[in-house]
């Protein structure tokens, strides 16, 4: 009875191991992917609220 339940743990567990590398692998692509998006001027500009509004004085 043990060995079996140690069995599915096991099987279980590796599942959910992959599972998070996997989703840490993809956060860290997306990551990149952002970034390199945030590297061009055009889309920077238009992505970023700050990057326009940089230098223009705020009039209540």
């Amino acid at each position: 009875m043990a060995d079996d339940f140690d069995r599915q743990f096991t099987r279980f567990s590796r599942r959910m191991e992959k599972g998070m590398i996997l989703a840490i692998v993809l956060c860290a692509c997306l990551l990149m992917a952002g970034e390199m998006l945030l590297s061009f001027e055009p889309l920077r500009s238009t992505l970023v609220e700050t990057e326009r509004l940089e230098g223009v004085m705020h009039r209540p």
